[in-house]
């Protein structure tokens, strides 16, 4: 079965094209991460595949996905594997911050140097004094299928690492997979290490700002009655919620819950006005098909658009736009 994630995400070779793959499970991803473990953690390092549980001092336990001991820098790895689709709370601070209290448990480290010997016979070479060092010095890998989509407000990944780097040092690496049609030998994986720090970063390529004007610039382009139209759709739409701010841009106006959630922006054609929405595609509902489906860039970050140049138009607009705001609320 073919699997592919984004069909705009591509490699050109000279033995043709390569489509980002989907994996079908995070089972799928981890056996990946496995056979390439060398070359995503580095030469110096074993990966245990180990899933046993362990538990903290209370008795709360958990299973990791694995452990990465990296010999050149004496430091445990607790390693998660992730699908980005995934609810990040659930899936992953909620696991890691088990995996942390069970570490603060002096049993469970002679478990782990007990666990990690058997599976790696030279280890008994090494001092025990050594080995509980390594263990003492822990840190956390997050391996996943992407960084999540920087056009969105809200990175979840980022937003993870932000609350566990409280409680160690995180990595989240990106593991992607390549393929020509249904996964085969003739593949390709891409996989970069991001630190907190360079998840920021990466984050804040994807910033802008804007600046101001004054509403009347806008009314300059428009006839009277489209002037009206939007007099009366703006009041409207600032009726919907207490919370929402009508903000003025150059070539625009845009509607928003807070300095990054915008959730709807009227444009200025001649004639007419020009909605554009941020919205679920799975759950909007539009029975008069009055939108159309937009593509998403860095700089504009709206699903569906309409126009409007008719008073008519106003109740069912509205009745649109409220749900694109119910869309950035739940967000």
């Amino acid at each position: 079965m073919i699997r592919i994630r984004n069909e705009e995400a591509v490699i050109v070779t000279k033995d043709g094209k390569y489509y980002l793959y989907n994996y079908e499970s995070e089972i799928e991803l981890e056996r990946m991460v496995i056979e390439h473990s060398s070359e995503i953690f580095g030469k110096n390092t074993h990966y245990f595949n180990i899933k046993k549980k362990i538990s903290s001092k209370a008795g709360f336990g958990t299973v990791p996905d694995g452990y990465v001991i990296d010999f050149e820098e004496k430091k445990l790895y607790i390693v998660e594997v992730e699908l980005i689709r995934h609810d990040m709370r659930r899936h992953i601070r909620n696991q890691i911050v088990d995996f942390i209290q069970a570490l603060d448990n002096e049993k469970t480290h002679g478990e782990l140097i007990e666990i990690f010997r058997e599976e790696l016979p030279s280890l008994k070479n090494m001092g025990r004094k050594n080995l509980e060092f390594i263990v003492a010095n822990r840190s956390i890998i997050i391996l996943i299928d992407d960084i999540g989509d920087p056009m969105k407000e809200i990175n979840p990944l980022l937003e993870t690492i932000n609350f566990l780097s409280k409680f160690a040092e995180v990595k989240a690496i990106p593991f992607q997979t390549y393929v020509k049609g249904s996964y085969s030998k003739d593949h390709v994986h891409s996989f970069k290490s991001f630190t907190k720090e360079e998840l920021e970063k990466e984050s804040k390529k994807w910033t802008f700002k804007w600046t101001t004007v004054d509403p009347e610039k806008h009314f300059n382009k428009l006839n009277d009655e489209s002037k009206e139209i939007f007099k009366e759709l703006s009041k409207k739409i600032c009726c919907i919620a207490p919370d929402i701010k009508e903000v003025h841009r150059k070539n625009w106006t845009t509607y928003q819950i807070s300095k990054l959630g915008n959730f709807c922006t009227v444009k200025f054609p001649k004639g007419c006005l020009e909605i554009h929405m941020k919205v679920n595609k799975e759950a909007f509902v539009d029975n008069r098909k009055l939108t159309k489906d937009i593509k998403r860039t860095p700089a504009w970050t709206f699903d569906k658009v309409f126009t409007i140049n008719s008073r008519d138009d106003m109740e069912y607009a509205l009745h649109l736009i409220k749900q694109a705001y119910e869309c950035i609320c739940r967000k």
